[in-house]
């Protein structure tokens, strides 16, 4: 098969795919299969959609969302790298601080928010902290592997040439445990957008959670927004999965896993 008709293929399948399952929610709609009034039809939504798209409202949700996720996600990489890289370094820290990290792994972030809601009521502040607890356990796991996972002879030549700590890091152990950086930062961002539109729902914070709240609160009329907003999550979640790959791609093009995948890519076009 020809590059050409691969990428028409890529292109056209998924696009079909999401034509089929929007003219299937259309169907079951309006046959009343599902009640219109607890589940409105894909025209109502999509124009509900539209409507939120020119207004002020659903941009300045967008933001407040993605400003929790943004701090959440600097947090956590920052002290995912500096906890992670320190445990991975030292035997008797890693296995000692093991079983704590399994155990707040294991708490579901949704279970501490009422004690988060007393200390810091709905604000941001809130979401973030719930952000940072669901995504940094996952992070920081990746962060010890990979770290772990560096050939003890690029470590041992580092020090033979003189590189400080500092130096050492940035050059030779983050470039080497970047494959598990990337994907531990690609689990932590799922995580991070799920928990702060929770937090929005549950707790109450600005952002695309609560304007899903006051959509369904409204009653049955303005359902087709709060099924608006909810495409939009999902929209969001899609754009910040493929902003990871694209990073991916592009910032470890030196990487043999990426050089392998080109090399796939050329020989199935050929």
């Amino acid at each position: 098969m020809s590059t050409t008709a691969r990428s028409w293929v890529a292109w056209v399948l998924p696009s079909l795919t999401v034509l089929i399952v929007l003219l299937f929610w259309q169907l079951v709609t309006v046959t009343g299969v599902v009640s219109p009034t607890e589940f409105p039809t894909m025209t109502d939504s999509l124009a509900a959609l539209w409507t939120e798209l020119t207004s002020a409202r659903l941009w300045s949700a967008v933001g407040a969302t993605l400003i929790g996720w943004v701090i959440g996600m600097v947090i956590t990489i920052t002290l995912g790298l500096i906890v992670g890289t320190a445990l991975a370094f030292n035997e008797f820290a890693q296995r000692s601080a093991a079983p704590v990290i399994e155990i707040f792994k294991a708490i579901p972030a949704i279970a501490i928010l009422p004690i988060v809601i007393l200390v810091a009521g709905s604000s941001l502040q809130m979401k973030i902290f719930l952000i940072c607890f669901a995504a940094f356990w996952p992070f920081v796991i990746q962060v010890i592997y990979g770290v772990r996972s560096m050939d003890p002879i690029v470590l041992d030549t580092s020090k033979a040439l003189g590189l400080g700590g500092v130096r050492r890091f940035f050059t030779v152990v983050i470039p080497s445990a970047s494959p598990y950086l990337v994907t531990g930062m690609r689990i932590a961002s799922a995580q991070a957008l799920i928990l702060a539109v929770v937090a929005e729902i549950v707790g109450g914070a600005e952002g695309i959670g609560r304007n899903i709240l006051l959509a369904q609160n409204t009653g049955t009329s303005a359902y087709p927004t709060m099924y608006a907003y909810i495409i939009v999550a999902g929209l969001l979640g899609i754009a910040l999965t493929g902003a990871f790959f694209l990073m991916e791609r592009k910032v470890m093009h030196w990487h043999e896993s990426q050089r392998n995948i080109r090399a796939s890519n050329k020989v199935a076009s050929a």
